[in-house]
C-alpha cells in the first residue's frame, strides 16, 4: 500500500482554512439569525491563530483572509448601524 505523505505546510494550510471558515461562521448567528450574542468576537481569537497558520503555510491568500476577518468587526458595526440604527456593544 502507498504511504500518504502530508507535509507541515499542508497541515498549516488546512488549519488556516478551517479557522477562516470558523471565523466567517461565527458572524452568522448575529447577522443572519439576529441572535444578539457576541459570537462574532471569536474572530479575534480564531483568526489570529489562523493568521499564524496561514503565514506558516506560505499561503498569502489564506493569511490575508484571516487578517481581514480579524478586522471584520468594523464593517459589521457599520452595517448594523446603517440597517438597525444602533450600535450593539
Amino acid at each position: 500500500m502507498g504511504d500518504i505523505v502530508i507535509s507541515k505546510t499542508q497541515v498549516y494550510f488546512w488549519l488556516a482554512v478551517i479557522l477562516l471558515l470558523c471565523g466567517i461562521i461565527s458572524w452568522v448567528p448575529y447577522l443572519i439569525f439576529d441572535i444578539q450574542k457576541p459570537y462574532g468576537m471569536f474572530t479575534f481569537f480564531l483568526n489570529s491563530i489562523g493568521l499564524v497558520f496561514g503565514s506558516l503555510s506560505n499561503n498569502k491568500l489564506v493569511a490575508w483572509g484571516n487578517l481581514l476577518m480579524i478586522f471584520s468587526v468594523i464593517p459589521v458595526v457599520i452595517f448594523v448601524y446603517l440597517t438597525k440604527g444602533y450600535i450593539p456593544m
